[in-house]
Order: C-alpha cells, then sequence, then structure tokens
C-alpha cells in the first residue's frame, strides 16, 4: 500500500503509535491490531453501526478484508491523555476513495490498548 504520512509524525511515539494502527486497519492486517484491542473495545460507525467486543470487531474488519487500502493519506494525528485522533484519506482496491476521521480512546494515558474507536467515513 502507498502511504503518505506527515513527516512530524515520527517525532511521538502516540502519533507513530497511531499512523501504524490506521495503517493495519485499512490494510486488514488483523495480526497487526489485535494486540493493541481491549476485550471490551466498542467501535462506532457514526451513522451506521457500533461493534462491541475484540471478537466483533476482529470479525468486522475481516468482513471487509477483501477490498483493502491501496492507498492511504493521513492528514494530521492529535494525541492527548488516553486520547488520539486521525484524519486523512484512503483509496481502496476497486478504486473507491473515503475522506475519515477516527476518534480513539485508550484504557489508559500510556496508549497500550484501544478502548473505544469512533469513525467517521464518507465516500469522495
Amino acid at each position: 500500500m502507498k502511504t503518505n504520512i506527515p513527516s512530524d509524525c515520527g517525532n511521538s511515539p502516540k502519533n507513530k503509535l497511531i499512523a501504524d494502527l490506521t495503517i493495519a486497519f485499512v490494510g486488514y492486517e488483523l495480526n497487526k491490531v489485535e494486540p493493541f484491542l481491549d476485550e471490551d473495545i466498542q467501535w462506532t460507525l457514526v451513522g451506521d453501526i457500533t461493534i462491541d467486543g475484540k471478537k466483533e470487531f476482529l470479525e468486522s474488519l475481516s468482513q471487509m478484508i477483501s477490498n483493502p487500502a491501496s492507498e492511504l493519506e493521513i492528514f494530521q494525528i492529535v494525541t492527548h491523555g488516553k486520547s488520539a485522533a486521525v484524519n486523512g484519506k484512503m483509496k481502496m482496491k476497486d478504486g473507491s476513495q473515503y475522506g475519515f476521521a477516527d476518534f480513539y480512546i485508550f484504557s489508559s494515558a500510556s496508549f497500550k490498548k484501544v478502548k473505544s474507536i469512533t469513525s467517521y467515513v464518507q465516500a469522495i
């Protein structure tokens, strides 16, 4: 996958983690995502569905695997305390494109486990 990530993301370990997680999510790399998920994770796809629990999260992500991102551009990553946000755009294997903003809440400020993600996704 072709990626374009702001150079300042490497300046902060938390920003780098969010960039790496975003790449893993849009590439459907479940083995890289799974260790960071809290057992009780909640993923809200605004205007669509809410997914509860690690097992359901991984099952939902695996159902999307047939159309991975071929290009990912991250515009911004912001982290503070137990929270993080990332926005950007992605082009999928089938040619469709989406703008996105993901808001993360971790179980602690150490960013070990993702407690919740709220995703806003729009076709562009």
